[in-house]
């Protein structure tokens, strides 16, 4: 059940509702700060944001509804009646981009620049739509917890079952919340750090954004995991749609830094090394998800080494990052041009 925020005659507000829209405008004025630090405009990012959530709400639908088309009237109302079902949240990832592209041609600026100023915001808008869960449809969670003294807040939320009792799983929502302010934060560090490197030391303007997309993909490996709710593409029922783009953005970003580090450092061993990891790695995660499916309870284990191997996924990546556009040149150097 959604609960009532505001009832007044026929108006009528939801706490998930202004949950959501709370963290939008916390987002907007970040990304306009970062913006203008980053030496943007602030109409690019006027322009972006209402583009971003009209083209990415209808993608996160028609996925959504792609993948559970039992719960919908057909393709038309699940378009235009928004009142019932659900959404695919890293569908929104080619609308985000679309809509940024289209800002940043409209008023002559950049596309990287613009989303590396809305990358931290990102982070920010996609823990208060996982917050606002709380308020919203409860707990999705499939792992029980039937300890008393972690039935509460952050590890555990209440469900109300079919026989009218109430039962208690890990909160997998509020997790996730907290996982993403902490993203927020490491994402603003990282974009004012790169703001003071020198040009010369190899900023590339797009490297916050991707950090993002590397920190939130490693999450949604394993909390997509944790939800009864998943959705799976229909000749698909092992691994969820989130999971296969979560770790689709993963390979792109170790295939993007692994050439600009080759073209920097020449092809050498340890490249090789690094990519061995990341495939045992990604073993690592599709093993540990098919025992976490047979053996129902083998949470603790199961889910523990599939963050471990999440982990090492983002660690190589970023790694990889580290040896061609995370180098500092001497200052010496800079100071002579």
């Amino acid at each position: 059940m959604n609960p009532i925020a505001v009832y007044y005659d026929t108006t009528v507000l939801y706490w998930s509702a202004i949950i959501i829209t709370v963290g939008l405008l916390a987002a907007l004025f970040m990304s306009l700060s970062l913006q203008i630090t980053n030496g943007g405009r602030i109409v690019s990012m006027m322009l972006f944001f209402p583009l971003a959530v009209l083209f990415s709400v209808p993608l996160c639908r028609i996925l959504h509804w792609y993948c559970h088309q039992e719960q919908y009237g057909g393709f038309f109302k699940a378009v235009t009646d928004y009142t019932a079902g659900s959404y695919v949240l890293p569908a929104a990832i080619p609308g985000v981009w679309l809509a940024a592209w289209i800002a940043a041609k409209l008023d002559d600026g950049d596309t990287a620049k613009l989303l590396d100023a809305a990358a931290p915001g990102a982070a920010l808008t996609v823990a208060f739509v996982r917050l606002s869960a709380l308020f919203s449809s409860a707990c999705r969670s499939k792992i029980p917890v039937t300890t008393g003294v972690l039935q509460h807040l952050p590890l555990a939320a209440g469900i109300t079952n079919s026989a009218g009792a109430t039962e208690y799983r890990f909160a997998t929502f509020f997790a996730h919340f907290l996982v993403m302010l902490l993203f927020c934060a490491i994402l603003l560090k990282f974009f004012l750090k790169r703001r003071r490197m020198p040009m010369k030391a190899g900023r590339r303007e797009g490297s916050t954004i991707r950090m993002f997309l590397l920190l939130y993909s490693a999450s949604e490996l394993v909390l997509d995991s944790t939800r009864y709710d998943s959705s799976f593409l229909p000749i698909n029922g092992f691994i969820s749609i989130v999971q296969i783009i979560a770790a689709v953005c993963i390979l792109l970003l170790l295939i993007h830094y692994s050439r600009l580090s080759i073209r920097a450092n020449g092809q050498r061993f340890w490249h090789w090394l690094l990519w061995v990891l990341w495939l045992a790695a990604l073993g690592g995660v599709g093993w540990t998800e098919y025992l976490v499916q047979r053996h129902g309870d083998w949470y603790l284990g199961c889910y523990g080494g599939m963050t471990l191997c999440c982990i090492f996924l983002a660690g190589i990546v970023y790694r990889l990052y580290l040896t061609c556009c995370g180098r500092v040149e001497p200052e010496s150097d800079e100071s002579e041009e």
